[in-house]
């Protein structure tokens, strides 16, 4: 007896099977179709990067964030941080397409402000992952306090005048408050570079 999935999931405009990373690959566009543009326009809104600059994808799932950033800048390096070790052996797989330059590292996300494994980073980029990293079942104040715990963590490993930069949806908190959240975490010069509808792409800077 066949135990895959039920194919009917698959036509829901909700719920589908995202756990499971290469569905998740091919219905992403169809599911979440702001997801595409939300990617382009982070990649407009990189500094440039030189050559040897490392890069942490956070939560980074499949490695579309990590993909974006390596396709503009193919001579940086990436790290590849993942707790789901399926998601993160897609990424690794699917950014060693394109560079060796990439290391899959299997760690949960510190939540208590304790700073992400790996670095130093010259730069930071999280495309669909900080909601799901602070949990959907939380009360506004709860959430504000999970994420200036999480950009506390993400601010620790950056090398000064370094960038953090996400790509998300405002399902779990509002815009303004996920960005005074980073100000209050230590970023500066946070702003919005892109939004349309729930989904955005913002970020800050460690202080030179």
């Amino acid at each position: 007896m066949s135990d895959l999935p039920n194919w009917r999931d698959n036509l829901r405009r909700e719920g589908g099977h995202w756990d499971d990373g290469r569905w998740y690959d091919i219905h992403l566009e169809r599911q979440l179709p702001q997801a595409v543009p939300m990617l382009e326009e982070l990649a407009m809104a990189l500094p440039p990067l030189p050559p040897g600059a490392t890069v942490c994808d956070l939560a980074c799932g499949t490695g579309n964030a990590a993909a974006t950033v390596f396709d503009a800048y193919p001579q940086v390096e990436l790290v590849l941080l993942d707790e789901d070790p399926d998601l993160l052996s897609i990424a690794h797989e699917k950014v060693g397409q394109l560079t060796r330059n990439a290391e899959p590292l299997q760690v949960a996300v510190p939540s208590d402000g304790a700073p992400l494994p790996g670095g130093p980073y010259d730069l930071v980029v999280a495309s669909l992952a900080l909601h799901a990293i602070v949990g959907h079942e939380v009360d506004p104040a709860e959430a504000e306090s999970r994420y200036e715990l999480l950009f506390r963590s993400v601010l620790e490993p950056l090398r000064p005048g370094g960038h953090c930069l996400i790509g998300d949806h405002v399902g779990t908190l509002p815009l303004y408050s996920q960005l005074k959240a980073m100000e209050r975490a230590g970023f500066t010069e946070v702003d919005c570079a892109w939004r349309q509808d729930d989904f955005f792409v913002a970020g800050g800077r460690k202080s030179p």
